[in-house]
């Protein structure tokens, strides 16, 4: 099993055929006026391709990770049928609800199936900076 896409997006949704749909795909930083930041929404689509080699329970974990630890986790099993042929890639969009950042810097979203990194995904924090124009 490989993650053939993994895409932050102001919105994503799949349906049971494997197409999905994206709005506001390719985030990759945000910028916020003020510590800690609560990020009200966004989501995070994660497609796998699968084959008949996959046939079976997998262990799937997502996070996102910051220098201070995990701001986000899930994770769970993901059953391949044993009547799986062929390759298929399988959309899973996964919502993210009131992430809290207490720093700026680097995090990152990283995708891990049976214990192995499988894919990456880099996100930047950034402060705005506040001009102090004086007329």
């Amino acid at each position: 099993m490989e993650v053939s896409d993994l895409i932050l997006a102001d919105y994503a949704a799949a349906n049971d055929r494997g197409k999905f749909t994206l709005v506001g795909a390719g985030i990759t930083e945000i910028t916020t006026a003020k510590l800690p930041w609560i990020h009200p929404l966004m989501f995070l689509l994660v497609r796998l391709k699968v084959t008949r080699q996959d046939v079976g329970r997998n262990r799937f974990d997502v996070r996102m990770i910051g220098e201070k630890g995990a701001v986000f986790k899930a994770e769970g099993d993901l059953e391949v049928p044993s009547q799986h042929e062929g390759e298929q890639h399988l959309p899973m969009p996964m919502q993210l609800v009131n992430l809290k950042f207490d720093e700026i810097g680097d995090y990152s979203i990283e995708v891990r199936i049976n214990g192995e990194l499988k894919q990456s995904h880099n996100l930047k924090i950034k402060l705005l900076e506040v001009g102090t124009k004086k007329q």
